[in-house]
């Protein structure tokens, strides 16, 4: 951890403070962060354009007190929760009988449905015998881990083939007498690479298992990429054996943190996400929650529905063409730039690496430009993220990465400033 990120003070001050006084503290600190410009393409923040980012905000904070967990009891957030969950349903092509649920992230919604899918599997399959195991791709996210680990499952990853996708054969291959659930991603979010579902649903389907989409880097991006005309192989609810999708409101959604989605197929699915956490059995009657937390932002519901409503299928479809347009500039420049070149995708991620340079360096060397570098380690890449921004961040990026390969192909940068991040 950075240094300068440890608490300088330990104890609660004694006397408060004014509010001139805090607020000065708070632009010291903001100044430490990074900065907004090089933050819209490596870090992951999805803000959609400033008109957007306008509405996202005014929404948050009309609801800025609100409770999620009260949602279902109060008419006006209620009403807006159940209509981002219907407008979320229809985007994944979960038609009439598909049902959704609100949680904290992604990695709440991958936690909720590997609970869901240990239910099921105990209700229904009671001869595997547990722990249930789950059988994935190599790429697919860390959240499934954690659920693995805090659910008392088995976790198998299995290696991609040689186009980084799921190798469909060697997740056969996995498969246990214990296995009950099989994962693909739509797309992953290391690489933005789309695993063939279709497979891997036939796979499912085969073996009575239990499909589950990992959809929360595609969710808000798959469906507008499709009304621009890209042909992309089905990954949602439209594949027979799909049985939970997750999908982030917060990603390309263009919501507010921390707003995701987990689906399901049908509402006989859904109820397993309940089983054993509906609770009756103390003093304050039913506790019932969409997701693993309790407290929750409305805000973040309220934003969300500003959001979709704002931009409609048709801003979505434009905000998507114009993130896309500079996603393709930026591949562009960099393979423009001598040593680097560029993984072609499904998403708006951008995937760069070099095959002669040390790519550790690479990376300390955007760290002393103020970015944060997103990638992955195996194999090495970097990826910023097509985002519907103007001339001046595209800009920004492109001429560092000209003084980064210059300065790793000459030796004048090094990974030593990795170590801010990585350390």
């Amino acid at each position: 951890m950075d240094s300068s990120a440890l608490p300088e003070n330990t104890e609660l001050p004694k006397f408060g403070q004014s509010w001139e006084q805090v607020q000065a503290r708070l632009c010291e600190f903001q100044a430490m962060d990074l900065d907004p410009q090089h933050m819209r393409l490596l870090t992951g923040i999805h803000k959609g354009d400033e008109e957007v980012e306008k509405v996202r905000k005014q929404a948050f904070n009309m609801y800025f007190d609100s409770n999620g967990i009260t949602a279902d009891w109060e008419p006006g957030l209620g009403r807006m929760q159940a209509e981002v969950l219907a407008f979320t349903v229809s985007l994944l092509g979960g038609g009439t009988t598909g049902c959704a649920n609100i949680t904290s992230g992604g990695s709440e919604s991958i936690f909720c449905a590997m609970h869901a899918a240990r239910e099921w599997a105990r209700a229904t399959k009671p001869q595997l015998g547990e722990p249930y195991g789950i059988v994935m791709p190599r790429t697919a996210h860390a959240a499934f881990d954690k659920a693995a680990h805090y659910l008392g499952m088995e976790m198998t990853r299995v290696p991609t083939g040689a186009d980084y996708r799921a190798d469909v054969a060697a997740m056969r291959d996995a498969i246990r007498p214990n296995t009950a659930i099989v994962v693909g991603s739509a797309p992953s979010w290391g690489l933005g690479l789309l695993d063939p579902i279709q497979e891997i649903a036939a796979l499912a389907r085969e073996h009575g298992l239990w499909m589950h989409t990992d959809c929360c880097v595609g969710g808000f991006l798959l469906p507008f990429m499709e009304r621009l005309g890209v042909k992309i192989a089905p990954y949602d609810f439209r594949v027979e054996g799909v049985c939970s999708v997750s999908a982030d409101i917060h990603k390309h959604g263009y919501g507010a943190k921390p707003c995701s989605t987990v689906s399901f197929r049908d509402e006989e699915l859904q109820q397993y996400h309940f089983t054993g956490v509906a609770i009756d059995n103390w003093q304050s009657g039913m506790y019932k929650t969409h997701g693993l937390v309790g407290s929750r932002p409305g805000a973040a519901v309220a934003a969300a529905w500003a959001v979709m409503n704002y931009l409609g299928e048709d801003g979505y479809v434009d905000i998507t063409r114009r993130a896309f347009d500079v996603k393709n500039r930026l591949v562009a420049g960099l393979e423009s730039i001598e040593d680097f070149w560029c993984l072609k995708n499904e998403s708006l991620l951008i995937p760069f690496r070099s095959e002669t340079l040390d790519m550790l360096n690479v990376f300390g060397g955007l760290v002393e430009r103020g970015y944060f570098p997103w990638g992955t380690f195996d194999p090495m890449f970097c990826h910023p993220s097509g985002e519907p921004v103007g001339d001046l961040p595209v800009d920004m990026f492109l001429d560092d990465m000209r003084e980064i390969g210059k300065g790793v192909r000459e030796g004048t940068i090094t990974a030593a400033a990795l170590a801010k991040y990585i350390g």
